[in-house]
């Protein structure tokens, strides 16, 4: 049985939001109808935490980029299916430094309880978007702990977390472990098996040039090479 998490960022045209971490609307439309007409049901991340009956699809969104819910949310509510938006908690309505000079807005708290109100799941993805590796155990259940509190502050339930630029040690899991979380999404180049650690999750990052070609090879080809 597949369970397939896909990693997304930005979404919008080319000219607004260039290609790097970006989705044309009518791209992420044509990856929805892909996983429609093969009969695949659709989670929010948090509900992967009990394997799925059937084949599903889990479609995820890194950072809680205000184009994310401007381009992308529109296209999920006139399918009728859900997403899942990861947001950093003290950079939430600021911008996503760690982008440097490209960096762009991010959503405010009343827009993700929007969101999260039509149906849509809201994530932890940290407070400060660190590489989690990089800290001790303290500063990892720091960074992920104030998340949650700030998150639950502005009315949002956090049932699962996705690790910043998808890098994690044993550390990490102990911290999901001991905060209660049950799904902890990583990357990976494959879809999920029933066997994996559900706070190990892979996911399939999805580029700007990744039309249904690209995405067949990245879901069937590139994990048996």
């Amino acid at each position: 049985m597949k369970v397939v998490a896909l990693c997304y960022h930005k979404v919008g045209t080319e000219a607004e939001e260039g290609r790097r971490l970006n989705i044309h609307p009518q791209r992420l439309d044509s990856h929805i109808r892909f996983f429609k007409r093969r009969g695949f049901a659709f989670a929010r991340a948090g509900e992967l935490a009990k394997w799925p009956d059937r084949p599903t699809v889990c479609f995820t969104f890194d950072d809680g980029y205000t184009s994310t819910v401007e381009n992308g949310e529109p296209v999920f509510n006139q399918h009728k299916v859900p997403m899942t938006i990861y947001v950093i908690s003290d950079r939430v309505d600021e911008t996503s430094s760690w982008d440097g000079e490209l960096a762009s807005p991010l959503a405010n708290w009343e827009t993700l309880r929007q969101v999260q109100s039509r149906g849509h799941e809201i994530g932890n993805h940290t407070a400060t978007h660190p590489h989690l590796p990089q800290l001790p155990f303290e500063e990892q259940m720091a960074e992920i702990s104030r998340c949650d509190n700030a998150m639950r502050a502005n009315g949002l339930g956090s049932r699962s977390f996705c690790y910043p630029y998808g890098h994690l040690n044993d550390d990490s899991v102990q911290v999901l472990k001991k905060l209660g979380h049950r799904v902890g999404m990583a990357i990976g180049k494959r879809p999920a098996l029933e066997s994996d650690d559900r706070l190990r999750f892979p996911r399939i990052v999805i580029a700007y040039g990744d039309a249904l070609p690209l995405l067949l090879y990245k879901l069937h080809l590139r994990p048996k090479l």
